[in-house]
């Protein structure tokens, strides 16, 4: 991890003056609470998902002094199997990085499906609630929690002292996508939304993604304090390399799960093949759609169709230095209720992107405000396709538009920026 000599400009965003001036402002700078509790069920060595945010975000705080824990599942996102060396327990209990890691069991939820994934949930949340009965993790003044699951923001609130400050940040809207991707039928996503309201309005203030984020919790009847907080990153990890010798090429890097909607990207592949034979589109990841995902991918004859595995976390500067342009598909109905914290991570390492989203969701403001990446109409390859085959015939282009990303990234989304926000939320001193 990086130390705390990262400079940075002044964010735009729902951050009040700081005392230390925009471009000093780095670890050490941040007032943090003296203790820390994070609970989430995803966590390092997670490569997707929110899991690499959430790490960053708990080792900034122990950088900056905080006694840091979290109270977290056995790693299992997003093959859903537990990794090998954690199913028998040996390391539920870990220091890494100055952050102790309190580690519980689940049964994943292989399959992805809806009852599978309540009782991966379920279990691990009672794994949590039992954690603090027997003492193995105490209550905290200061308690950050990550939904999904809404679980964790429910049984946050019993791990937060009287008095305490409870940040619930919301990464994905589950009711939202539960409803839009079609999993289970409406009395489940009744309930859902039923729980996600009443846990919400418990925490102290609460932290999203982006406005159009704010305003579905707003219209659930979340009533507490909403913050917008976009995806940030460590922006010393990754930044912007040289092209390798290569042909052109488009990369996808993540989950290979139902929402990110990837049939979209092998139906682009098809038009691409026809517009610049020479591009491949390599896609990389793992999850529950993968063997349907290649299955799909020999099928139409996608030559130009590559699928690797995720890179490690310290080759991902590397691997993401392969793509000349990335690849960030959406379902267009779940587009309201989840934020691709993956885009950021690109815009750190100077690459455009090209995604599918409608006017208004997240991406197509932000992509209005920066300039760094193309927005294409949902379910519509051809246009995708083009909009790919532009940024790679044109690498003039590319490179102004990476340009822009990253610097829109240093003033906006690292980590030292975010820390901030999230200290002062947690210390009751943000706007």
């Amino acid at each position: 991890m990086p130390d705390d000599s990262i400079h940075l400009r002044e964010p735009v965003t729902d951050r009040p003056a700081s005392k230390a001036s925009p471009s000093s402002l780095s670890l050490s700078d941040v007032p943090v609470p003296e203790e820390l509790l994070l609970v989430a069920q995803s966590y390092w060595p997670e490569p997707a998902g929110s899991a690499p945010m959430m790490t960053d975000l708990a080792t900034a705080f122990a950088a900056a002094g905080a006694e840091t824990t979290v109270l977290t599942a056995r790693p299992n996102y997003p093959g859903n199997k537990v990794y090998d060396g954690y199913a028998d327990g040996s390391q539920d209990s870990k220091t890494v990085d100055g952050v102790l890691i309190e580690r519980l069991p689940t049964i994943p939820p292989a399959g992805g499906g809806m009852k599978a994934r309540l009782i991966h949930e379920g279990v691990l949340h009672a794994g949590f609630a039992a954690a603090l009965a027997r003492g193995r993790v105490g209550r905290h003044d200061a308690v950050l929690s990550l939904c999904p699951s809404i679980l964790s923001v429910a049984v946050a609130d019993r791990l937060t002292t009287p008095g305490g400050r409870h940040i619930a940040i919301v990464h994905d809207i589950q009711s939202g996508l539960a409803g839009a991707l079609g999993m289970g039928g409406k009395a489940a996503v009744k309930a859902i939304r039923a729980m996600e309201r009443t846990a919400l309005n418990r925490a102290d203030a609460i932290v999203v993604l982006s406005e159009p984020m704010r305003g579905v919790l707003e219209e659930l009847g979340v009533t507490r304090p909403i913050h917008v907080i976009p995806p940030h990153v460590d922006a010393d990890a990754v930044h912007p390399l040289p092209r390798p010798d290569q042909p052109p090429t488009a990369l996808y890097s993540g989950a290979f799960a139902r929402k990110q909607g990837l049939e979209q990207v092998l139906d682009m592949a098809g038009h691409l093949a026809e517009l610049m034979p020479q591009a491949r589109i390599k896609m990389r990841g793992q999850g529950g759609l993968e063997e349907e995902l290649k299955s799909r991918a020999r099928a139409m004859g996608l030559g130009n169709v590559i699928f690797q595995p995720l890179a490690p976390k310290d080759q991902l500067n590397e691997a993401m230095a392969e793509g000349d342009v990335h690849l960030v598909p959406q379902r267009p109905e779940g587009a309201a209720f989840a934020m691709p914290g993956k885009a950021v991570t690109i815009l750190a390492a100077g690459r455009p992107f090209v995604s599918t989203c409608l006017p208004g969701s997240a991406l197509a403001t932000l992509e209005a405000q920066v300039g760094a990446f193309l927005c294409t109409p949902p379910e519509e390859p051809r246009a995708m396709a083009e909009a790919v085959a532009a940024l790679l015939s044109d690498s003039a282009r590319a490179t102004a538009m990476g340009r822009r990303g990253r610097a829109w990234v240093e003033a906006n989304a690292t980590r030292a920026v975010a820390l901030d926000r999230y200290a002062r939320l947690l210390l009751g001193v943000a706007a």
